[in-house]
């Protein structure tokens, strides 16, 4: 059974080398390393050329300007692996990342797929204080758990092709969770693994914090997920003395104002600019489905 990793990036030229070593010294070593920069301009694509050259392992690279969803699907063609291992460039997996995010896959026939365990790295003063107000890392506890990100996944090559693949027509973020929550709804089964570790760095800045959370508010309002987490957002942004019934109070009070802000402001300005799903996608039980998402469930039945 081949088992690839497939990965997406873009303007990693800082990290690359340093992500290429984490894939190099798994303990153990997928058949193949599938890679599609997004369009790279700060040198991230030289030096991946660079790297692929010498690699042990068979290396595929495409460069083509699209988003994420795009840039997953196209990874996902270029192998054809049954068993798909995603991860990010500019997060760096631990040494037996590889093998316990497919373990699941390869001991049990009936599970489609395996999150892992995200851990944001925290050595900033800024990013040691974003733990404030946000999860230290993130572990599927159960198999509701619908939020896997796909810098740390492996399902299926079939589970996949269920869903029609990542949906390529969200323009910023939220693909994955889209993604995951397709897979839910097809009763696909999922085996959490938190002892699959992936790092990533928190955002530097503020700044770039905050045009973070616009995105995701972006995406989420496009894939219609998480209606009552950014209704709240837009309230406390909308009356922000609602801020003082928090468990914080007074305590960082601009801050924790701005986050809201733009998580809320992402979030309407996805409802009322951002992209409305295909022809033939469809609400059902709370998640848009593909057709073939759709088609998938009728045969079921």
């Amino acid at each position: 059974m081949r088992r690839a990793i497939i990965v997406t990036l873009f303007n990693e030229a800082d990290n690359v080398s340093r992500w290429w070593e984490c894939l190099l010294v798994q303990t153990e070593v997928p058949d193949e390393i599938v890679i599609v920069d997004g369009g790279s301009t700060d040198g991230t694509w030289e030096k991946l050329q660079v790297l692929a050259k010498d690699s042990p392992i068979p290396v595929k690279l495409e460069q083509v300007r699209c988003n994420i969803a795009e840039g997953r699907n196209r990874a996902i063609r270029l192998t054809d692996a049954d068993i798909i291992a995603s991860t990010d460039g500019g997060s760096f997996p631990d040494p037996n990342w590889f093998s316990q995010i497919t373990r699941p896959l390869t001991e049990d026939p009936t599970v489609d797929f395996v999150g892992g365990r995200s851990w944001a790295t925290t050595e900033t003063e800024f990013q040691k204080s974003l733990r404030l107000f946000e999860p230290e890392y993130d572990t599927p506890q159960a198999e509701s758990a619908v939020s896997t990100s796909s810098r740390n996944i492996a399902f299926r090559r079939r589970v996949w092709e269920a869903v029609g693949g990542y949906p390529e027509w969200l323009t910023l973020a939220a693909e994955d969770a889209l993604y995951n929550f397709e897979l839910h709804a097809l009763e696909m089964r999922f085996a959490p693994n938190p002892n699959a570790v992936v790092r990533w760095e928190e955002r530097l800045t503020a700044g770039a914090y905050f045009k973070m959370l616009y995105r995701n508010g972006y995406g989420a309002a496009e894939a219609q997920l998480h209606w009552t987490y950014f209704l709240r957002r837009l309230l406390t942004a909308m009356v922000p003395l609602l801020l003082l019934l928090s468990k914080h109070r007074f305590r960082h009070l601009g801050f924790r104002y701005r986050k809201n802000f733009y998580s809320a402001l992402g979030w309407v300005m996805g409802q009322l600019r951002g992209h409305r799903p295909p022809p033939g996608w469809r609400r059902e039980s709370g998640v848009l489905l593909s057709p073939e998402a759709q088609k998938y469930l009728a045969s079921k039945k």
